[in-house]
Protein backbone atom coordinates (compact mmCIF):
# COMPACT_ATOMS: atom_id res chain seq x y z
CA UNK A 1 0.00 0.00 0.00
CA UNK A 2 0.97 4.11 -0.59
CA UNK A 3 1.42 6.06 2.21
CA UNK A 4 0.41 9.28 0.29
CA UNK A 5 2.32 11.82 2.07
CA UNK A 6 5.40 10.17 0.63
CA UNK A 7 3.93 10.69 -2.40
CA UNK A 8 4.94 14.08 -4.76
CA UNK A 9 3.11 16.78 -4.19
CA UNK A 10 2.26 18.69 -7.89
CA UNK A 11 1.46 22.62 -8.01
CA UNK A 12 -2.05 22.39 -8.20
CA UNK A 13 -3.97 21.23 -4.68
CA UNK A 14 -6.91 19.63 -6.72
CA UNK A 15 -4.91 17.16 -7.78
CA UNK A 16 -3.31 16.69 -4.44
CA UNK A 17 -6.51 16.06 -2.72
CA UNK A 18 -7.69 13.69 -6.00
CA UNK A 19 -4.58 11.86 -5.71
CA UNK A 20 -5.00 11.63 -2.10
CA UNK A 21 -8.58 10.50 -2.42
CA UNK A 22 -7.46 7.25 -5.29
CA UNK A 23 -4.27 6.15 -2.82
CA UNK A 24 -6.73 6.06 -0.31
CA UNK A 25 -9.51 3.92 -2.26
CA UNK A 26 -7.00 1.31 -3.63
CA UNK A 27 -5.95 1.14 -0.05
CA UNK A 28 -8.89 0.82 1.41
CA UNK A 29 -10.42 -1.76 -1.40
CA UNK A 30 -6.65 -3.81 -0.46
CA UNK A 31 -7.75 -4.14 2.97
CA UNK A 32 -11.74 -5.36 1.81
CA UNK A 33 -9.83 -7.75 -0.93
CA UNK A 34 -7.29 -9.14 1.85
CA UNK A 35 -10.18 -9.65 4.67
CA UNK A 36 -12.25 -11.63 1.64
CA UNK A 37 -9.32 -13.81 1.01
CA UNK A 38 -8.73 -14.78 5.08
CA UNK A 39 -12.32 -15.54 4.69
CA UNK A 40 -12.69 -17.95 1.88
CA UNK A 41 -9.02 -20.02 2.66
CA UNK A 42 -10.25 -20.05 6.36
CA UNK A 43 -14.26 -20.92 5.16
CA UNK A 44 -12.30 -23.78 2.29
CA UNK A 45 -10.04 -25.12 4.75
CA UNK A 46 -11.73 -24.76 8.64
CA UNK A 47 -12.09 -27.38 10.38
CA UNK A 48 -15.32 -29.65 10.08
CA UNK A 49 -18.30 -29.63 12.17
CA UNK A 50 -19.36 -32.14 14.49
CA UNK A 51 -23.08 -32.18 13.64
CA UNK A 52 -24.92 -31.49 10.67
CA UNK A 53 -27.16 -28.48 12.36
CA UNK A 54 -23.72 -26.37 12.99
CA UNK A 55 -22.33 -27.09 9.43
CA UNK A 56 -25.29 -25.41 8.09
CA UNK A 57 -24.99 -22.87 10.32
CA UNK A 58 -21.18 -22.21 9.68
CA UNK A 59 -22.09 -22.04 5.78
CA UNK A 60 -24.54 -19.93 5.97
CA UNK A 61 -23.20 -17.56 7.89
CA UNK A 62 -19.93 -17.48 5.44
CA UNK A 63 -22.10 -17.22 2.72
CA UNK A 64 -24.00 -13.73 4.29
CA UNK A 65 -20.11 -12.70 5.15
CA UNK A 66 -18.88 -13.47 1.59
CA UNK A 67 -21.66 -11.68 0.03
CA UNK A 68 -21.14 -8.61 2.27
CA UNK A 69 -17.70 -8.72 1.48
CA UNK A 70 -18.50 -8.99 -2.03
CA UNK A 71 -20.48 -6.36 -2.43
CA UNK A 72 -18.16 -3.85 -0.36
CA UNK A 73 -15.41 -4.18 -2.77
CA UNK A 74 -18.28 -3.97 -5.62
CA UNK A 75 -19.24 -0.86 -4.41
CA UNK A 76 -15.42 0.10 -3.63
CA UNK A 77 -14.19 -0.93 -6.90
CA UNK A 78 -17.34 1.52 -8.54
CA UNK A 79 -16.19 4.46 -6.10
CA UNK A 80 -12.39 4.02 -7.24
CA UNK A 81 -13.86 4.15 -10.85
CA UNK A 82 -16.07 6.88 -11.02
CA UNK A 83 -13.72 8.64 -8.35
CA UNK A 84 -11.12 8.71 -11.17
CA UNK A 85 -13.56 9.82 -14.25
CA UNK A 86 -14.06 12.76 -12.02
CA UNK A 87 -10.45 13.05 -11.23
CA UNK A 88 -9.51 12.96 -14.91
CA UNK A 89 -12.04 15.00 -16.32
CA UNK A 90 -11.24 18.20 -13.79
CA UNK A 91 -7.54 17.55 -15.13
CA UNK A 92 -8.50 17.55 -18.75
CA UNK A 93 -11.04 20.84 -17.96
CA UNK A 94 -8.20 22.48 -16.73
CA UNK A 95 -5.73 21.48 -19.54
CA UNK A 96 -7.97 22.96 -22.56
CA UNK A 97 -8.77 26.18 -20.00
CA UNK A 98 -5.07 26.90 -20.17
CA UNK A 99 -4.36 25.26 -23.69
CA UNK A 100 -2.07 22.83 -22.16
CA UNK A 101 0.40 21.82 -25.44
CA UNK A 102 -0.11 17.36 -24.21
CA UNK A 103 -2.98 17.64 -23.65
CA UNK A 104 -3.67 14.45 -26.35
CA UNK A 105 -1.52 12.52 -25.05
CA UNK A 106 -2.59 13.17 -21.15
CA UNK A 107 -5.57 12.29 -22.16
CA UNK A 108 -5.61 9.39 -24.36
CA UNK A 109 -3.61 8.25 -21.10
CA UNK A 110 -6.60 8.87 -18.87
CA UNK A 111 -8.97 6.81 -21.55
CA UNK A 112 -6.57 4.04 -21.69
CA UNK A 113 -6.08 3.65 -17.47
CA UNK A 114 -9.69 3.96 -17.25
CA UNK A 115 -10.68 1.02 -19.86
CA UNK A 116 -7.64 -1.04 -18.08
CA UNK A 117 -10.13 0.15 -14.62
CA UNK A 118 -13.41 -0.88 -16.53
CA UNK A 119 -11.44 -4.55 -17.19
CA UNK A 120 -10.54 -4.72 -13.55
CA UNK A 121 -13.99 -4.24 -12.43
CA UNK A 122 -15.83 -6.68 -15.09
CA UNK A 123 -13.53 -8.82 -14.08
CA UNK A 124 -14.78 -9.01 -10.48
CA UNK A 125 -18.14 -8.87 -11.78
CA UNK A 126 -18.20 -12.09 -13.24
CA UNK A 127 -15.74 -13.71 -11.01
CA UNK A 128 -15.10 -13.20 -7.26
CA UNK A 129 -13.21 -16.23 -6.90
CA UNK A 130 -10.10 -16.86 -4.97
CA UNK A 131 -7.62 -16.37 -8.21
CA UNK A 132 -10.01 -13.35 -8.55
CA UNK A 133 -9.90 -11.69 -5.13
CA UNK A 134 -5.42 -12.29 -5.52
CA UNK A 135 -5.32 -10.66 -8.63
CA UNK A 136 -7.62 -7.62 -7.70
CA UNK A 137 -5.27 -7.51 -4.15
CA UNK A 138 -1.91 -7.27 -7.10
CA UNK A 139 -4.32 -4.57 -8.37
CA UNK A 140 -4.87 -2.07 -5.53
CA UNK A 141 -1.56 -2.87 -3.48
CA UNK A 142 0.66 -2.76 -6.18
CA UNK A 143 -0.53 -2.19 -9.92
CA UNK A 144 -2.69 0.92 -10.05
CA UNK A 145 -0.95 2.82 -7.14
CA UNK A 146 2.60 1.74 -9.08
CA UNK A 147 0.50 3.48 -12.47
CA UNK A 148 -0.73 6.38 -10.52
CA UNK A 149 2.43 7.18 -8.67
CA UNK A 150 4.08 7.22 -12.33
CA UNK A 151 1.84 9.02 -13.69
CA UNK A 152 1.58 11.76 -10.72
CA UNK A 153 5.82 12.05 -11.45
CA UNK A 154 5.30 12.58 -15.02
CA UNK A 155 2.49 13.72 -16.92
CA UNK A 156 0.67 15.14 -13.72
CA UNK A 157 3.91 17.21 -12.53
CA UNK A 158 4.26 18.91 -16.24
CA UNK A 159 0.74 19.53 -16.09
CA UNK A 160 0.54 21.55 -13.19
CA UNK A 161 3.13 23.06 -13.16
CA UNK A 162 2.56 24.34 -16.94
CA UNK A 163 -1.16 25.19 -15.69
CA UNK A 164 0.23 27.30 -12.54
CA UNK A 165 2.92 28.99 -14.37
CA UNK A 166 0.04 29.86 -17.05
CA UNK A 167 -2.39 31.64 -13.91
CA UNK A 168 -4.01 28.31 -12.97
CA UNK A 169 -4.73 28.14 -9.24
CA UNK A 170 -5.59 25.14 -6.78
CA UNK A 171 -9.58 24.33 -7.26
Amino acid sequence: MIDFECTPQVALEFMNREHRKAFDDANALKRLLDSALALRLFGASGSEAVDELGDEIETEMEIKTSQLDSDEIEQLMETLLSDTVRHFELEEESMEEYGFPARGEHSEEHRRVLQWMKDEHSLWSRDCSIETINHLSIYAADRFPKWLLNHIVTMDTVMASYIHRHGGTSL
